[in-house]
């Protein structure tokens, strides 16, 4: 967690000192500030807890959280990490929330780095819009992704990329992209596209003494995506739009429409 209460008043770790009681905004139970020279500054539930905030949240999310809000500032936006978005579709706690410099209109960003499903992003994605709260899906990229391809002409190119149900569905939102950030907190604008795996032919003689043949075609991989990078892109070099997308129904998984926030190379 990068925010906590101290005399009901939310702070974040950056900002904090040592020495005043720090409470957890969902629980109300007490956090500890961890503030060092290396990891990211942030807040931790002190054992035993089971507040739903406490749980899967790795240092990279966090890191990456306090990178966002902080290229949104230097913009001239408000943004803030970790804010609850009350909703009749299900109450949210966004990675992070901005809001125009007039201050009426809000987006909330979400940056994923766990894996979840098709139902349950959808599912998150429609609170948001219950909530009246366009949101965009970012992924984070790891030294595996920069290992598994190679440079290519404006970018970065992975052939054989495992594309996790979440990401498939958010790239179908985003209009058939999906940004993605690096360690350095630069944006990254990803497209998908099928990754083919070529069947080799063969041949035998049945029984009879016939002969059979069998492959010798290319086929669609299920697992395997192609993957192509084009950035890096700093975060105050990138347009964000709000946009109207209809609702989309595909084979594994459907995408609700609704207002969506749209982040463009300028």
């Amino acid at each position: 967690m990068l925010v906590a209460l101290r005399d009901g008043i939310r702070i974040e770790a950056a900002e904090a000192e040592r020495g005043p009681a720090f409470l957890c905004p969902k629980c109300r139970g007490t956090v500890t500030l961890k503030k060092g020279d290396i990891v990211t500054h942030h807040f931790a539930h002190k054992p035993p807890t089971d507040c739903a905030w406490a749980a899967g949240e790795t240092l990279r999310h966090l890191t990456a959280k306090g990178m966002l809000r902080d290229g949104l500032r230097a913009r001239g936006m408000q943004a803030d990490v970790e804010v609850e978005v009350l909703s009749t579709g299900g109450d949210r706690r966004a990675d992070v929330v901005a809001w125009s410099k007039d201050g009426r209109t809000q987006i909330a960003f979400e940056i994923q780095h766990q894996p979840i499903s098709f139902e349950e992003i959808g599912r998150r994605t429609g609170a948001y819009f219950a909530a009246g709260v366009p949101v965009a899906w970012i992924g984070l990229l790891d030294q595996k992704d920069w290992d598994a391809g190679e440079p290519i002409a404006g970018g970065f190119f992975i052939e054989r990329y495992s594309a996790r149900p979440w990401q498939r569905w958010a790239h179908t939102y985003g209009f058939g992209q999906l940004w993605f950030m690096d360690e350095k907190g630069a944006l990254w604008r990803g497209k998908f596209s099928e990754h083919k795996i070529y069947v080799e032919s063969s041949s035998w003689y049945s029984q009879e003494g016939e002969e059979q043949s069998a492959g010798g075609y290319s086929r669609t991989s299920r697992r395997w995506k192609e993957l192509k990078l084009f950035g890096p892109h700093s975060i105050a070099n990138v347009d964000i739009k709000i946009e109207n997308g209809k609702p989309w129904n595909g084979k594994h998984y459907r995408v609700i429409g609704g207002k969506r926030v749209m982040l463009r190379p300028m």
